[in-house]
């Protein structure tokens, strides 16, 4: 080895570990971290990563590039490896990423009867449904393409490839690093256990809790501590080959929308682990990075953060929904503030609203009329433009849905470009990374698909066109005819017609139609029954045959009818509006 290598080596073993964080927020969150890793690898940053902490969307695609990188440090050896295979690695998942999310997994989830049957049992949910997807849609043909098998969180340890042929099978991250010019960084996929409301962390070597190890920690949290087993091998057999699909879905198990992931028969006195989104605990992912002792902390976070509301809503349930708003905006500022604030920790954050300024709304004044005061202005923060995107771009970027369905080209290219502009303006402000890069007249210039946004993104005054593309992506429904009025023409004509031919054929005084309101009662009493027999005094326990009976009936009509009902409205979306919608959001329809 020559002395070049030998200090590069040497610089390699002194330098501070490098830890990435990717935050939840579906797939946009997916796509906006898909621009800034495009970005690390153009200046030749990857390659110093120890630790990837992922959330939900965060987890969706960190779990995918953690396979493709998996593929390089196996079939190249140390020396070997280049900053331009990171490119190359990053250029396939883009194209690949894309590809399947278009295909609508979300819809997915519903679109096959036998598995929409099933959910309605106690023992599979959308979770696990979901969990499917993601490893046939995204993980499977990445590591594994010819098999049928689930990749399994197992499947994923790094053994590197060795000058003579052989692998590392002995490989430690934390031991073995400090020799490598390409680390092998450690992923921790995370999720948040109901049961205590700790962080639940998914790795290659095993899964569980963090061990709660300081006495300040000890002293305030009381709740119970699920113990960690330092190999899957040491624990039961019925868990070791947890599926890598499952942890993803578990990290990305928003509450509310999908149910909780259990794992079963892991922990003594009947303890059932329920997961649910990482991001009810950290959002952000950064916990993770601290806790493997990161001293230079990346943070893409695109999660979705607080809007204004100038006249909130004060209903019951608005008033609920904005103060867990509240509540989860706060945690995210105190977690980014005390990182910022560390002395012993140097953080790099790029985030959807960056650049964009704070309203300031003064007050009135005793005559009347608003504080002249409102022409002090506090120092105003660098805008949106430092980096190329106007200031209406980002906003509406910021607004753009948090969701697990198709995105057309336009919203996936904008966020990936948005990614990408953002991080590497960030990153030559930063004199702290000038170790982990490239100088900007090296960095590699790869072949990416989502450079073809960029005259939209960076134009002086922003197209209409291209805005109402972007306002239209923060909508979770109705898309298609959003931005295709016309397409809602048939839909409209083929409703009218159903209805008339309803009135028609069987006229409102059709006794036929009616329920006697009799049995409309009786029904409602057998279903209430079904409900509120386990609450009933002693004296009512023989109602229980007859309340499980009602139960069982509308169990199997809900079985029967609702699957029957979803899957064929399903497969209509997938086959005629999801292809409108995408064609639409080309492009090449920005150009016209």
């Amino acid at each position: 080895m020559n002395s070049g290598e030998d200090d590069t080596s040497r610089a390699a073993k002194n330098q501070a570990k490098m830890g990435l964080a990717l935050s939840g927020g579906g797939f946009r969150a997916s796509f906006f971290h898909l621009g800034v890793l495009a970005q690390m690898a153009r200046r030749g940053t990857l390659r110093h990563v120890e630790v990837i902490s992922t959330v939900s969307g965060g987890s969706i695609i960190g779990a995918l590039y953690y396979i493709e990188l998996k593929n390089l440090l196996e079939k190249k050896c140390d020396a070997d490896i280049e900053d331009s295979d990171y490119v190359k690695v990053i250029e396939k998942i883009e194209t690949h990423f894309l590809e399947r999310v278009q295909l609508n997994p979300r819809m997915l989830t519903f679109a096959d009867l036998r598995s929409t049957m099933r959910m309605f049992q106690p023992h599979y949910s959308r979770s696990d449904r979901i969990g499917e997807i993601y490893d046939a849609l995204f993980y499977r043909p990445a590591l594994k393409p010819h098999t049928s098998h689930p990749i399994r969180m197992r499947d994923l340890r790094i053994t590197p490839l060795l000058p003579d042929g052989s692998h590392q099978e002995d490989f430690d991250p934390d031991e073995h690093n400090g020799q490598r010019k390409a680390r092998v960084p450690v992923l921790l996929i995370n999720a948040t256990v109901l049961n205590n409301g700790h962080n639940w962390r998914f790795e290659a070597v095993r899964m569980g809790t963090s061990p709660l190890d300081s006495p300040e920690e000890r002293e305030i949290d009381k709740n119970c501590r699920l113990l960690r087993a330092d190999r899957y091998e040491d624990i039961t057999p019925k868990q070791q080959d947890m599926e890598l699909g499952l942890a993803v879905a578990a990290s990305a198990c928003v509450p509310g929308i999908f149910h909780p992931l259990a794992i079963s028969g892991l922990y003594d006195e009947g303890v059932r682990v329920q997961l649910v989104d990482g991001g009810v605990h950290d959002n952000q992912g950064i916990q993770g990075l601290l806790d493997r002792h990161c001293k230079v902390i990346m943070v893409s976070d695109a999660s979705g953060q607080m809007c204004d509301e100038l006249e909130p809503a004060t209903r019951i349930p608005d008033v609920t929904t904005r103060s867990n708003h509240i509540l989860m905006n706060r945690v995210r500022h105190e977690q980014l503030l005390n990182l910022k604030r560390r002395n012993d920790v140097d953080m790099f954050l790029v985030h959807l609203r960056k650049g964009i300024e704070s309203r300031k709304i003064t007050w009135i004044g005793t005559d009347g009329k608003p504080s002249p005061y409102s022409a002090e202005k506090a120092p105003r923060e660098d805008s949106s433009t430092s980096f190329g995107v106007h200031p209406q771009v980002q906003e509406q970027l910021s607004l753009i849905r948090t969701d697990l369905d198709s995105f057309s080209d336009v919203e996936a290219f904008s966020l990936m470009m948005n990614g990408y502009l953002m991080s590497g303006w960030e990153m030559k402000r930063k004199d702290t990374l000038t170790s982990f890069m490239k100088p900007e007249e090296e960095a590699l210039e790869g072949k990416w698909k989502f450079l073809e946004i960029a005259p939209w993104m960076t134009a002086s005054v922003p197209s209409a066109r291209y805005l109402k593309h972007l306002q239209v992506g923060s909508k979770r429904i109705l898309k298609a005819f959003r931005l295709q009025p016309l397409l809602s023409v048939p839909i409209l004509a083929m409703s009218i017609a159903l209805l008339g031919w309803l009135f028609l054929a069987t006229p409102l005084a059709d006794a036929s139609l009616t329920l006697n309101f009799r049995q409309l009662t009786l029904l409602a009493l057998f279903i209430l029954l079904g409900y509120f027999s386990p609450s009933l005094p002693r004296i009512f326990k023989p109602l229980n045959f007859l309340s499980k009976q009602a139960t069982t009936a509308v169990s199997l009509i809900m079985r029967a009818i609702l699957p029957a009902t979803i899957v064929p409205l399903v497969k209509f979306h997938l086959r005629f509006i999801d292809p409108w919608f995408l064609r639409s959001g080309k492009v090449s329809r920005l150009k016209k």
